[in-house]
């Protein structure tokens, strides 16, 4: 364009100028544009605002000219400002407007068009002008065409480069051509190392149950053949040989004849999705059953004590109104937990917070569980002097009856549990160790997440709901502390938390 532009000034005769895009000429964002020869960017609205307020040309009269004012001519940095003139060109080809060209030039010069002329060749003179003002606004209108191309591009490249979805483009042979960042990260292969491969031998789908697609099940042959491939369910590999849930879509690109030149196939991962369904089915079955047992133990004891023709001991009575009580109050947690996780979820956790010491606070958690549970044996290593966190005394509370409770269930054998602290610079930690089943590493990353429980006969078989880790760790985020577990399967496991400390550590100022 520049070239183009700067030619045409120059040819014309003039010192500088401007070429302004028709509003009729290719997309709306186009009458925004211009290119400019000879002039300062800082002066170009004063330029824009004159000939805005001048005589236009159009397609009946292609050329005006007019005297530049010598004040405007100076604003806009040419030195020599008297006599100079404005020659507008209206540029047209045979689709339609181009746009204007603005050549400003000094009263007298003359283009290549005028220097060898004589006045009986002054028809000839204009033809041959009309005739390069023909040419030049084809070629700008090719520029403009490759320019908006380019643009185009631009956008295409970033869709794939940015996009959240993974695209692959193959050829009509099936090699892929093109494998944007989002499959890099689906699959851990890189463009440079699958381009020109086979793309189902680098996916290597399966269908949902985990048997091979074979080479008629491919989407992009099927979507070559003509069928709509949209939202397929799939499992494809990665590179280090692990499956993940896919929903496939694949189209074709087809030449004039109708044939198939590229294939694409768009990915997008729904393993979390899937997961998602699994934990809301988990939750109604975990739920239902939770829900239905104490439900049915209270409506069974109560039933009993209502028939008339018995006669109860007090011993009997007493017995199962404790059953009774026992399971309302199972009923009750269960219930209180989900209202709880409802809560979190809808970010509706508030606290208290204030400086809380947490050795009497563990150590009264520790007495209402010895007498509750006469079996544990409980051990305590608090040391002294143990800095105040900050936290929410009834949070906190809850946080260790969660994880006592689990670590005296979950401990079928022996029943021993060993509490410990300790300060570090930020934070205290709080430590419980049981010498339970213990936990795989596969469960352990996902321990903390709702509803879900560790695939164990013996987990399973053990009331529960999935919640109360859960909340742990939602109470103990909320503090800015962290919580975590370190585990051994039939070994047993540690979860420990952290908070933050009231006041920090004083270290020892180290100078290099």
């Amino acid at each position: 364009m520049t070239i183009l532009v700067g030619s045409a000034i120059r040819l014309l005769g003039g010192e500088a100028g401007v070429f302004i895009v028709s509003n009729e000429a290719f997309d709306p964002q186009s009458h925004a544009e211009y290119t400019q020869y000879g002039l300062n960017e800082e002066t170009l609205p004063q330029l824009f605002t004159h000939i805005q307020e001048s005589m236009q040309p159009n397609a009946r009269h292609p050329l005006v000219i007019e005297a530049l004012e010598p004040t405007l001519a100076t604003q806009i940095g040419i030195d020599d400002a008297q006599g100079m003139q404005r020659y507008s060109f209206a540029l047209y080809d045979v689709i339609g407007a181009v746009g204007a060209l603005h050549v400003l030039r000094t009263t007298g010069a003359t283009s290549c068009f005028e220097k060898s002329k004589t006045l009986n060749e002054t028809e000839d003179m204009e033809g041959e002008l009309h005739l390069y003002m023909a040419q030049l606004a084809t070629s700008l209108r090719f520029a403009l065409k490759s320019q908006s191309l380019v643009r185009e591009q631009g956008r295409l490249a970033a869709i794939f480069r940015y996009s959240t979805e993974g695209i692959l483009t193959v050829d009509n042979a099936l090699r892929i051509i093109d494998f944007n960042p989002a499959m890099e990260r689906l699959t851990g292969w890189n463009e440079s190392e699958v381009l020109g491969q086979f793309y189902f031998k680098v996916l290597r789908p399966k269908d949902r149950q985990g048997n091979d697609l074979g080479l008629q099940d491919s989407p992009i042959l099927q979507a070559f053949a003509g069928q709509i491939v949209l939202n397929r369910d799939m499992r494809l590999t990665t590179r280090d040989q692990q499956c993940f849930d896919a929903r496939v879509s694949a189209s074709c690109v087809r030449s004039a004849r109708g044939e198939p030149i590229n294939g694409i196939l768009t990915i997008r991962d729904v393993t979390r999705e899937r997961e998602q369904e699994e934990q809301r089915s988990t939750f109604i079955s975990v739920i239902s059953h939770e829900l239905q047992t104490p439900i049915a133990i209270i409506k069974g004891y109560a039933s009993t004590l209502a028939r008339a023709d018995a006669r109860w001991e007090t011993k009997t009575l007493r017995s199962r109104l404790v059953a009774i009580e026992e399971e309302a109050d199972r009923l009750n947690k269960l219930v209180g937990n989900l209202l709880y996780a409802s809560r979190i979820q809808a970010n509706g956790l508030q606290m208290d917070v204030a400086a809380l010491d947490l050795g009497p606070l563990i150590q009264k958690v520790v007495r209402r569980l010895r007498a509750k549970s006469k079996e544990v044996e409980i051990t305590l290593d608090i040391p002294d002097n143990l800095p105040a966190v900050m936290a929410d005394r009834e949070r906190i509370e809850e946080v260790l009856q969660n994880l006592l409770d689990n670590a005296i269930k979950y401990s079928p054998r022996e029943r021993v549990v060993h509490i410990s602290i300790h300060a570090t610079g930020e934070e205290v930690v709080v430590s419980v160790r049981d010498t339970g089943m213990g936990i795989s590493l596969r469960d352990q990353e996902q321990v903390f997440e709702r509803f879900h429980r560790v695939g164990d006969s013996m987990t399973q078989s053990t009331p529960g709901a999935g919640l109360g880790l859960y909340i742990c760790r939602a109470i103990v985020e909320a503090h800015g502390g962290r919580i975590w577990v370190e585990s051994t399967l039939r070994e047993g496991s540690t979860f420990s938390f952290s908070l933050p400390r009231e006041e920090k550590a004083h270290l020892p100022m180290v100078v290099f």
